[in-house]
């Protein structure tokens, strides 16, 4: 067994298996999407750990069975808010341990996870796209996209912004813009790598990371921004595992920017009279305790109704996307999104909105798989026509 796992040894036998992993505390609703899809313990986080036991002491060997339940976790990090033991916050990090020893023992991810790497290692990208079309996003706003070699901030658009989802990458540009703040985006951007620490493969990460670090150092941004939920988590969270942390660089995610910005009074909205509800993306939210700044941002918009749905803020449900879900068990996650699109439509909301372009694919699709009338916005873009 690896030091990467080996070193969680105390944590993996700080589990009791007492169950509070299973539910949200209190009302008892379900909060681990894997253990209520397969109802098996082994598919629950205390279930994974107990697997992490038997392989570390021997009792069992690395199997496709094992690398099939460990890859089936969304990462959601419910259970490292329900979980009561005293290292709770470290259940998904051990997760991903096991990952990647996994993949350190020849069983690799499922092809379209594994396909990531391949993809990131020829093109800097997940999407099997050309790295020299990273910025066709700004086409129709050329004049608007500033590409200096020097600024405070530095808008890291991320790859699905980039390549799938360019009106984000847009919307964002228009409200940079409009507070007329010294940024930049760069063709010179890699991919932040969370597809790859995600599902285990770590072999490219260090390359990713001081690629992109250097990159900001190289811009003097003081600020790095980020309209990706993942690209946040990783870059706030994750970089500094791999690499020293940039002393005097701020990784903030669109929505804290943008609230600053509200209460500095240099930003304000039109009237819009419209019900809405928000979904808390996993990687903002539970991973990385951004809950109060797009819920300021909505509550900053005269006429704006804001409904929370029952799951919300820590106890929100999975969108269904995360930790190489969506690309390993496509129908199963677009039926975990399925739940959460029932549940912000019993709020008798017009727009579901997030802050996450991931998420928001995946509840599209689940939009579509359910005929939902539902309309589905990033907040970013919801913003848009009211400025």
């Amino acid at each position: 067994m690896s030091d990467a796992l080996s070193k969680y040894r105390e944590e993996l036998y700080s589990c009791t298996r007492c169950g509070t992993c299973k539910y949200f505390y209190q009302n008892y609703s379900d909060s681990c999407p894997a253990g209520k899809k397969f109802q098996f313990e082994t598919f629950y986080p205390s279930g994974r750990l107990h697997i992490a036991r038997g392989l570390l002491e021997g009792k069992l060997e690395w199997s496709e069975r094992i690398r099939d339940i460990l890859f089936s976790c969304p990462t959601c990090a419910s259970c490292t808010v329900n979980c009561k033991s005293r290292h709770h916050n470290l259940i998904v990090d051990i997760i991903e341990a096991l990952r990647a020893e996994s993949v350190s023992q020849g069983f690799e991810p499922l092809p379209n996870q594994k396909a990531f790497a391949e993809s990131i290692e020829q093109a800097h990208n997940p999407y099997k796209e050309q790295h020299d079309h990273r910025l066709d996003w700004k086409q129709g706003i050329e004049d608007e996209v500033p590409q200096k070699e020097k600024a405070n901030i530095l808008y890291f658009v991320g790859c699905t912004s980039s390549y799938r989802q360019k009106d984000l990458a847009q919307a964002t540009v228009k409200l940079l813009n409009k507070l007329g703040v010294d940024y930049t985006v760069s063709e010179e951007e890699w991919c932040c790598g969370s597809p790859l620490i995600r599902t285990g493969q770590l072999d490219l990460v260090k390359d990713l990371v001081e690629h992109n670090l250097e990159l900001i150092k190289r811009m003097g941004a003081t600020t790095v921004i980020t309209s990706c939920a993942g690209c946040y988590r990783t870059l706030k969270m994750d970089y500094p595992n791999y690499a020293q942390k940039l002393e005097g660089v701020e990784i903030l995610h669109i929505t804290e920017f943008l609230e600053k910005k509200i209460k500095e009074g240099k930003l304000k909205f039109k009237k819009l009279e419209v019900k809405v509800t928000y979904h808390d993306p996993c990687h903002l939210g539970r991973h990385a305790g951004v809950y109060d700044a797009p819920r300021a941002i909505i509550q900053a918009i005269p006429g704006v109704n804001l409904i929370e749905m029952a799951r919300n803020r820590e106890k929100a449900w999975c969108c269904g996307a995360g930790g190489g879900v969506k690309a390993g068990f496509k129908d199963w996650a677009v039926e975990i999104s399925n739940e959460r699109i029932e549940e912000a439509e019993k709020t008798g909301c017009d727009i579901l909105l997030s802050a996450c372009p991931f998420c928001k694919t995946n509840l599209q699709d689940a939009i579509s798989a359910t005929n939902s009338s539902i309309r589905l916005m990033d907040l970013v873009n919801f913003l848009i026509d009211l400025i």
